[in-house]
């Protein structure tokens, strides 16, 4: 015999049975005496006869319950009631016509919510609550959103339900940093239509998208418009690389001409399959360049050429601003946890120490916790050999061309071209032997603080700065960057009048961007408000959709997101 401390309100418990090894059945009968008719709502006292309710209840230490009720049956009192008889409602056990007692739907809705159907079907078979995925599904989606009308302030961003197919809207009360809705589609009209459904609306922090700057006009016209400073940032260094794109031809030839030897980087041996398959995938993209440049030199937009080649219009602003095909360059390495310790191996391998293995077992005995062939991958590029040995000629090869200056020739072309900050002998040792990384990684060097830099970057700042076009974007980069880190908005019109006047097409029409929208960017470097807590709630959005692994529907997502948050 168990004793169960269960307590319903007008519930008695009178038994409890174990039925098997799994399964307990507890026995409980109403002690009110009266109920009242649904119908009328007049109360009565006359029992007209009894039936056995058997709702599942929540488990107890593994064991599954089966709630047997002796529910009740009432004569109504009223003569002119349509019902004769009644059965006593017992909302705060079990619902009518349920088969699950009040407390178990609602411990199967927060699963629901939490997992949807078949993670929580799993685990709530686990636990002695079985039930199907279709139920879940079920209690998911016929569970009322929260409701919430329109925020003083509001944060407007987008979401992908297939990333550069289908978006979504979400939409975030910045004050709580709680989520009010997701939309789905990313249309003004969609905006509009819910900010007309929802005023009060004071404050809207969006991106720079048309759509939403639309919509927000349309829905809430005497709302301010707040830019994201982050993706005013992110655009300004979208439009920094291109830049950096167009003059990039002139860069490498630039390198060419110094006349210092450039080391190839290492690469990899790959197969003939591999060889084959890269050539064939730079054939494919260098023919949809010449499709791009041919729909362009006929003054198509950019918009109508993605739309007709089912490419994105990104993509097609890159090939365009290019100037001439854009190469892929290769990216170098990342050290990772090696940084650390490259100081030791250079000395190490200055030393004479080239044995890959023998360095990588002195660098655990330091603390390093990488693998033998991050060390060795290193070394093959620091030695500019595919070997895991040098030979005495390679040696003196490589120490002599350390210590050899600058070739003559290449020096007095570098001084006759007039720049500002020419790159000194040791300068070009250092830096134009390396191949020159490509525009997305410079374009860092433009942005970051020149305090900084290490040796090595500033070198590379200089030498790209001697393109006149990139020197006064960076001049422009500090300044902008600057301005909207510390929100300087006094100094806003005096950029836009140098950026108009820069000569660059890329910063004049990132220029004129800004001016269109004027009181937005203003508002933006005078107000503290972003949009960074919509990003966090993005990459929460992401991982709920993605645990529904494709398969749930809007309303579904929507559900689970509003509900989770």
């Amino acid at each position: 015999m168990f004793r169960l401390p269960v307590s319903w309100a007008g519930i008695v418990v009178e038994r409890v049975l174990e039925l098997g090894e799994n399964m307990l059945v507890v026995e409980a009968v109403s002690t009110s005496l009266t109920a009242r008719c649904p119908t009328c709502g007049e109360s009565s006292q006359h029992i007209h006869s009894y039936y056995l309710r058997s709702p599942q209840d929540l488990p107890v230490s593994g064991y599954s319950v089966r709630l047997h009720l002796r529910a009740r049956r009432f004569r109504c009192q009223n003569q002119g009631c349509s019902r004769k008889t009644f059965v006593e409602r017992l909302p705060e056990v079990v619902p009518l016509y349920s088969q699950r007692t009040t407390r178990l739907t609602a411990t199967f809705t927060l699963f629901a919510i939490a997992l949807s159907g078949e993670a929580g079907g799993r685990l709530l078979s686990q636990i002695g609550m079985a039930t199907s995925p279709d139920t879940l599904l079920r209690l998911a989606k016929g569970t009322e959103a929260p409701s919430s009308s329109g925020p003083a302030l509001l944060g407007v961003d987008d979401f992908a339900f297939r990333r550069g197919s289908t978006y979504g809207t979400i939409l975030v009360d910045l004050s709580t940093h709680q989520p009010i809705d997701l939309l789905p589609e990313r249309t003004s009209e969609a905006l509009a239509a819910w900010l007309k459904t929802h005023p009060g609306v004071q404050w809207i922090s969006r991106d720079r998208s048309g759509d939403y700057a639309q919509g927000a006009r349309e829905g809430a016209p005497e709302a301010q418009q707040i830019v994201d400073r982050w993706h005013v940032l992110k655009n300004w260094r979208e439009v920094l690389e291109r830049v950096l794109g167009r003059e990039y031809a002139r860069l490498k030839q630039r390198q060419i001409d110094s006349g210092v030897s450039i080391r190839p980087r290492y690469k990899k041996v790959r197969s003939s399959s591999e060889v084959a398959a890269s050539q064939a995938s730079r054939a494919r993209r260098l023919a949809r360049y010449e499709e791009v440049m041919a729909l362009w030199d006929q003054g198509k937009s950019f918009t109508a050429i993605a739309a007709q080649l089912h490419m994105s219009p990104t993509t097609v602003s890159k090939f365009v601003h290019a100037g001439a095909f854009p190469e892929r360059v290769p990216s170098p390495r990342n050290t990772g946890h090696l940084t650390l310790y490259l100081p030791y191996l250079k000395q190490r391998v200055q030393e004479g120490n080239e044995n890959a293995s023998a360095l990588w077992r002195e660098l655990q005995g330091r603390g390093f916790t990488g693998g033998y062939k991050m060390v060795n991958i290193w070394l093959r590029e620091y030695l500019q050999q595919p070997g895991h040995h040098s030979s005495e000629r390679a040696k003196v090869r490589r120490h002599l061309f350390q210590l050899s200056p600058l070739p003559q020739p290449a020096k007095e072309r570098i001084q006759n071209q007039g720049d500002q900050n020419p790159p000194t002998t040791a300068t070009c040792n250092l830096l134009l032997e390396e191949p020159l990384p490509s525009p997305r990684r410079l374009v860092w060097l433009l942005l970051r603080n020149p305090e900084h830099l290490n040796d090595r970057e500033q070198q590379l700042l200089s030498f790209i700065c001697q393109e006149r076009a990139v020197h006064l974007a960076h001049t422009l980069a500090q300044r902008f960057v600057a301005m909207v880190q510390h929100r300087q908005v006094e100094h806003l019109d005096s950029w836009l009048e140098a950026g108009l006047q820069s000569g660059i097409p890329d910063v004049q029409t990132f220029a004129e961007g800004l001016q269109k929208e004027y009181a937005a960017v203003k508002a933006a470097l005078s107000l503290p408000y972003s949009n960074g807590p919509v990003e966090g709630l993005i990459t929460k959005l992401k991982y709920i959709k993605r645990s529904l692994y494709g398969r749930g529907n809007f309303e579904l997502l929507r559900q689970r997101f509003l509900h989770a948050a």
